[in-house]
Parts: structure tokens; sequence; C-alpha cells
């Protein structure tokens, strides 16, 4: 080949373009235009990869710019929802010292009020002491007035019996205008015998009414003591009232805190009894693990086993078919005698609660371990019966026969 070829080669696009080159300098003459024609087919081929991969490259060059762009949108409007929560935040805080502020002026009027309120109740009690004495005096003043009004009607006015006495003795026109104006002269001008008979009548008329007094002064005294006790005793009941009210409220306080304290008594007791019976249960779940109990029936497994080798034992002069027909028998039996004892001895309740403790403690592995033993029990109570039921006549058919030949040949 000439000199320009490669020249005319240096200016292709291609990445393995000095591969080629190389091998184009080495072809000479006329006997390698087949291989230039393959090159020539390798290098269009390649350069056409090269297209879409380029392709490809702006397709996903415009992808990622538009994610860019929505991306930078989605930036855009998280800021401005940032600001406008900020600017929320803001005016939250603004409200929070506002409220703050609005409830120390609260608390402080509350307690103002309070002392307000306990100043007004210590002058309502003492303007209710002040009324009850006021009443008090009432009431001894209004006995005092009816006294006094049942001694006036009671005994008659001991001047105006003078005044009749002196006007029937004497016969004046103007006896008691004379009387006020010239008592002195009267006296002179009386008697002496009128005089004595005029002071003698007042007398025994002012010891009559002395001892008229007396009886209703006791009597009067005796209603006021009566009055008074009534009183003090109307003013204690009222007292015991408000105390009886009071000691209802202190009970019923007491009481609603007893019930609360019992409510947190029972809590910490059942507490406590968690821890326990999560040790019963993990030991329970030890010895299952380890094999020392069953897993249904929670029975210990020396007792099974004995239980087994008993009806083994007594199954040994028999068949092997019928000592094993006979072992499920026994072992069906046993069960459900088993399950007997279990809800006669009230055992049942503790086994539920282990198993409901257990559920609660790991609700995955115990709902798993509860499924495989319904599904075993299942087999054991229902499917395998029902399949051992085409089985059962023939087996007992076979047992008897067996039997039989035995006795035979004894």
């Amino acid at each position: 080949m000439s000199e320009k070829d490669p020249d005319s080669l240096q200016n292709f696009s291609s990445l393995e373009c000095w591969d080629y080159s190389i091998e184009l300098e080495c072809l000479q003459g006329t006997q390698d235009l087949q291989l230039a024609a393959e090159l020539g087919k390798t290098l269009l081929e390649r350069n056409k990869e090269l297209e879409t991969s380029l392709k490809q490259h702006q397709n996903v060059i415009e992808d990622q710019t538009q994610e860019i762009e929505y991306l930078t949108k989605q930036t855009v409007a998280l800021r401005e929802v940032n600001d406008s929560r900020l600017r929320i935040y803001e005016q939250l805080e603004v409200s929070i010292q506002d409220l703050e502020r609005a409830n120390h002026r609260l608390a402080l009027e509350n307690s103002s009020d309070k002392k307000q309120l306990k100043n007004l109740t210590a002058n309502l009690e003492a303007l209710e002491i002040k009324c009850e004495e006021l009443q008090g005096t009432i009431d001894h003043l209004t006995l005092q007035l009816e006294s006094e009004k049942r001694r006036q009607l009671s005994t008659p006015d001991p001047i105006k019996q003078t005044i009749t006495l002196r006007h029937t003795e004497r016969d004046e026109v103007d006896a008691s205008e004379q009387f006020y104006n010239s008592p002195k002269k009267e006296e002179n001008q009386m008697p002496k015998e009128e005089k004595s008979k005029s002071s003698e009548i007042p007398l025994v008329t002012t010891e009559k009414q002395d001892k008229e007094k007396d009886d209703p002064d006791s009597a009067n005294e005796q209603v006021t003591e009566l009055m008074v006790q009534l009183r003090e005793s109307r003013t204690s009941f009222y007292r015991e009232q408000r105390r009886v009210s009071e000691l209802e409220e202190q009970l019923s306080t007491m009481i609603h805190q007893n019930q609360t304290l019992e409510k947190q008594l029972v809590q910490l007791n059942y507490k406590e009894e968690e821890p326990k019976s999560m040790h019963e249960e993990l030991t329970t779940l030890e010895e299952v693990q380890h094999g020392q109990l069953c897993r249904r029936c929670l029975r210990t497994m020396d007792s099974q086993r004995t239980g087994d080798n008993l009806s083994c034992l007594g199954d040994e002069a028999e068949d092997d078919d019928s000592s094993v027909f006979e072992a499920l028998i026994n072992d069906s039996q046993y069960r459900s005698s088993f399950t007997m004892d279990i809800q006669d001895k009230s055992e049942f309740r503790n086994i539920l609660r282990r198993e409901m403790s257990m559920l609660w403690m790991w609700p995955g592995p115990t709902l798993l371990s509860v499924l495989i033993d319904l599904l075993l029990y299942i087999k054991d109570r229902y499917i395998f019966p029902f399949l051992c039921k085409p089985w059962r006549y023939p087996l007992i058919l076979l047992h008897c026969v067996l039997r039989h030949d035995k006795i035979h040949q004894l």
C-alpha cells in the first residue's frame, strides 16, 4: 500500500484504530484485498456499535439532565416548603410565648382570685357568726318585749289607781289638773286619815306587783335560757353538718386513693408473678427440649415409658402385629385417661395458663409449636384411626386365628 494509507487511516474515530492500522500496514499487494475488505466490514460494524453506544449514552445523559432538572425543581419546591415551615415555626414560637405569658397571667389571676375567695369566705363566716349573734339578741329582745307586754296586760298602772281613788274621795271638777298643778296644797288640805288610806293602798298594790313581777321574770329567764340553748344547739348542729360533709369528702377521696392503690398493688403483684411464670415456663421449655417432658401432655417421659413398657410386656406372648395394634389402642386410651385426670385435678388450667403466657412471650415460635401440636393431635386422634379402620377387623381376625393356632399347638 501507499504512504497515504496510514495518513488516511489516522483520521478514523474508533478507539481501536491503532491496532487496525498496524494490521493494514502489514498488508501488501493485491492478495490481501479480501482481508482489507473484512477489516473494513469489522470497522464499519464497530463504528455502528460505537454510534449505538453513543446514542445510548446521549439518551442516558438526556435522562440524567431531565432527572437533574426535576430534582432541581423538587429542591426549589422543598426549599419553599422549608421556608414556609420555618415561618410557621416562628409564628408558632411567637404564639407559644404569648400563650405562656397569658398562662402566667392567668395563674397570677387565679392565685389572686383564690386569695380573694379565701378572704370572702372568712368574711362570710364572720358575717354568719355576727348574724347568728344578732339573731340571738333579736330573739332575746323579742322575748323581753313579750314579757313586758304580758306584765303590762296582767298588772294595771299604780299611778292611775291612786288618781282614781283621789278623784272618788274628793268631788273636784278638774282633779287631775289641780293635782298636777298644786299637789302640795292638796296634801296639806287632806286630812290625816285620808293620807294614811291613800298611802296604804299603793303600798299593797306595789307588793302585789312585785310578787307578780318575780314570777314572770323567772319564767322569762327560763325561756331565754332555753332559746339560748336552742340557738347554741342549732349552731353546733350546723357545724357538725359542715364537719360531716367535710369528712364525707375526705372519705370519698380516701376511697378513691385506696382504689388506685389497690390497682397499683394488683399491677405490682402481676409484675412480680410474671418473672415467676416466665421462670417456670423456661424450666418447662428446657425440660421439653432435653426430653424430660412430653410436648403434648407435659408429663414426665418416665411414666409414659413405664406405661408403654408394661403394655409391651403384657403383649410379648402375642404376635408383632397384634402387639403393635394393642399398643396403639392402649396409647390412645392412656392419653384419654390422662386428659380426664388433668380435668379432674384442675391441672388443665395451669397448662393453659402456661401456654397462653408462652404465646404472649414468644408469639411466633409458640404459634408454630401450637400448630404442630394441633396437627399431631389431629393425626393421632382422627387421621391415624381413620386410616386404621379398614385394617382393624382383619387384624383382629388374624389375631384370633393366631391365638387359635397356638392353643391347638399346645
